[in-house]
């Protein structure tokens, strides 16, 4: 454990790259496996072709049927995404706690600095605030390369 926190003192911020970098791709790699990505896609290309649908239309009554059948569509996508976020999340939940005892004990505070106070955020961005950024690139990249739905 003491080569982790003198890694995260010494690089606080590579540091949380690579931990977004690990985290993000389990997560990626357990959504993949444990939804039924045939059926995300037809789902997404149903989505779009009803949207498109819903644009070209001019009579409310036909375009409330067609926000309705996109609705069952949409609780059919949170239905299946339910399983892995059950899976995920006390794991998640364990990281994090030691994420932030891990940065709190190697004394980083802000990881990258404004220069300026910006309102709700301060002057400076720190370990949560850096992961969900990393987080979300990663997540971009590993569901184009995973061809996650």
């Amino acid at each position: 454990m003491e080569w982790l926190i003198n890694f995260v003192q010494a690089q606080p911020l590579p540091s949380i790259i690579v931990f977004s970098l690990f985290i993000t791709s389990i997560l990626t790699f357990v959504y993949k496996k444990l939804t039924n990505q045939a059926r995300m896609k037809e789902i997404k290309a149903k989505q779009k072709e009803l949207q498109q649908k819903a644009k070209e239309e001019k009579d409310k009554d036909k375009i409330m049927e067609i926000n309705k059948e996109m609705m069952k569509l949409s609780s059919e996508m949170l239905k299946m995404s339910f399983k892995p976020m059950l899976i995920t999340f006390l794991p998640l939940i364990l990281i994090f706690t030691g994420l932030r005892s891990l940065y709190a004990s190697a004394a980083v505070g802000n990881l990258v600095t404004w220069g300026t106070n910006l309102p709700l955020i301060g002057d400076g961005a720190g370990w949560f605030l850096c992961y969900i950024a990393f987080s979300f690139a990663f997540s971009l990249i590993f569901n184009k390369i995973f061809k996650n739905f």
